[in-house]
């Protein structure tokens, strides 16, 4: 299952929009193949930053 979600992945165009999803499910379905176990919150939380990284406020903005 996984080598043919990454086959699907890999036919799809670089520049679609939906690439960080794809690549996300991708990385979630690896680490749930490599674990004996359910993938746990905080590994989910790094795949996800590493694909959606969150937006850092600014300190040099000032709403003034």
């Amino acid at each position: 299952m996984h080598e043919r979600l990454r086959q699907a992945a890999a036919a799809l165009p670089a520049e679609t929009s939906a690439q960080p999803f794809v690549a996300t499910l991708t990385d979630l379905v690896q680490e749930q193949a490599d674990s004996a176990d359910f993938v746990r919150l905080h590994r989910w939380v790094e795949i996800l930053e590493r694909h959606f990284p969150p937006e850092l406020p600014d300190p040099e903005l000032t709403t003034e």
